[in-house]
């Protein structure tokens, strides 16, 4: 996910989608620890960075409220 499409989100939207990013991304991992490994890597690391995306979003937006 870009950061042009995160911003263009409520920050309502995006907590929504940051919930359900990790909720995905939990799965992923039990399933990776559980079975031998052979899961999608590069899908886990994708949703890793798209909730820290999502998350720099949200603080750039409190920082911005702030002044």
């Amino acid at each position: 996910m870009k950061v042009k499409q995160i911003r263009e989100n409520t920050t309502e939207e995006i907590l929504g989608q940051i919930k359900e990013a990790e909720r995905e991304l939990s799965g992923l991992k039990l399933k990776k620890n559980v079975s031998d490994g052979v899961t999608q890597p590069l899908k886990i690391r994708t949703l890793r960075r798209d909730v820290a995306r999502m998350r720099t979003v949200i603080r750039e937006r409190e920082i911005n409220s702030n002044d």
